[in-house]
């Protein structure tokens, strides 16, 4: 009977085993440490990508951001040599200036400073050997003086500068002001040692942190893959020039900073060279879109600079280069729309006039004689479109308005 209720007494439940809070707190790093280590091995696994991508634009660097000075001191020596270079703009022409400043064994004659619309400005257009185009793509005005200022402070001072003025140095617009070159230690030294001013606000460990984060872009590292597909053949990195300088499929610097231009470029036909301003100007009116007024302050800081130039003994002699005639033209279409770039040579004449400068062209061809010949696109003249206005430096004269009647620009 005994045995018989034994056999259907219900057995008590098992109870689950109960963890203690430390078993607990093992048992959840275990499992995080498990899925961490399980993304980092795939992205291990990705990881030879990004730093492809940054190996590779840091050492193809078509800017020339991250070149060592010794190589760039090498370049400048060559060009004192007398070599051109190919392969010039992978340099760092700011660099560049300065080596070749430093390196001078007496100041020049003569120098023009500017953008790449005065690197057609020769030795042999200036007049003199004792020369040096110390003009730079993309140029905006903080690089303008800064290049002057790397001669003062190599105390090799110009006699005569020939100071090319592009309109957009007095605009305040947003593509006129975009500053991707600009040495801005050198450049807020000029303003403070040269100029007096004392609110000038160092910017540099900034713009150097912006270099070294390009190297992160997607977009940097497409512009060094095409500049290496078209360079491949020619070598990446700037050299002297062998063979037929005249017969580079490449830019040449030249010794006397100037630029020769690749040969398919100085053979193209007006018709292909028509088109290509018509293109241009259909896009966009290079640095003078949303210019409708002078800025005062550059205005203020462009009156300055030319002060200090001439209290250092320079000569100062402006420079005008004119655009494509189909630039100017539909420039002239649309007074309102570019109604800051029109104040800008009627201001640079009188300013001239009054202050004793030679002045020399006019954005507008038909002022200086110039035809669609004259010109390799819709921004930049040749040498021999500068020669019909421009005579040397032997026979510089004041500006005088009365005698420059037929340089007078076409105005809306």
């Amino acid at each position: 009977m005994n045995q018989a209720k034994s056999k259907t007494t219900k057995q008590a439940p098992k109870k689950k085993p109960s963890h203690s809070p430390l078993s607990k707190c093992l048992h959840f790093l275990f499992k995080w440490a498990v899925i961490t280590i399980n993304v980092l091995f795939k992205t291990a696994l990705l990881l030879p990508i990004p730093i492809f991508l940054l190996w590779y634009s840091f050492s193809i660097d078509r800017n020339g951001w991250f070149q060592g000075e010794q190589y760039e001191r090498e370049i400048a020596l060559a060009m004192l040599d007398g070599n051109p270079i190919s392969n010039f703009e992978k340099m760092e022409e700011r660099e560049i200036v300065k080596l070749y400043a430093q390196n001078l064994s007496e100041p020049p004659q003569a120098i023009s400073l500017g953008s790449s619309r005065i690197l057609q400005m020769t030795a042999q257009i200036a007049g003199t050997d004792n020369f040096f185009n110390a003009g730079m793509i993309g140029a905006e005005q903080p690089d303008v003086m800064s290049s002057y200022y790397l001669f003062d402070r190599a105390e090799k001072i110009p006699e005569i500068v020939i100071l090319g003025v592009d309109p957009w140095i007095f605009s305040s617009a947003p593509e006129a002001t975009t500053y991707r070159r600009v040495d801005w230690k050198m450049y807020n030294d000029f303003l403070y040692y040269g100029l007096g001013h004392q609110d000038v606000v160092v910017t540099t460990e900034q713009e150097n942190m912006n270099f070294w984060l390009s190297l992160t872009s997607p977009s940097f590292f497409q512009e060094n893959l095409e500049y290496y597909i078209e360079n491949k053949e020619t070598g990446m990195r700037p050299q002297i020039v062998q063979g037929d300088v005249y017969a580079q499929t490449n830019d040449v610097k030249m010794p006397d900073g100037s630029v020769l231009y690749s040969d398919s470029m100085r053979s193209a036909s007006i018709e292909d060279v028509n088109h290509i301003a018509l293109t241009a100007i259909n896009n966009s009116f290079v640095n003078c879109e949303d210019f409708y007024e002078m800025d005062a302050s550059l205005i203020s800081l462009f009156e300055e600079f030319i002060s200090y130039m001439q209290n250092k003994g320079s000569r100062v002699v402006l420079m005008l280069a004119p655009y494509h005639p189909i630039v100017y033209e539909k420039v002239l279409e649309q007074p309102e729309r570019y109604s800051g770039f029109f104040q800008v040579e009627s201001w640079l004449r009188n300013f001239a006039a009054e202050k004793g400068l030679s002045l020399y062209g006019s954005y507008d061809p038909v002022a200086v004689g110039c035809s669609n010949e004259d010109f390799f696109d819709g921004w930049h003249i040749k040498g021999s479109g500068i020669s019909k206005f421009f005579n040397g430096i032997s026979n510089l004269e004041p500006y005088t308005p009365s005698a420059d009647l037929a340089f007078l620009p076409r105005l809306p």
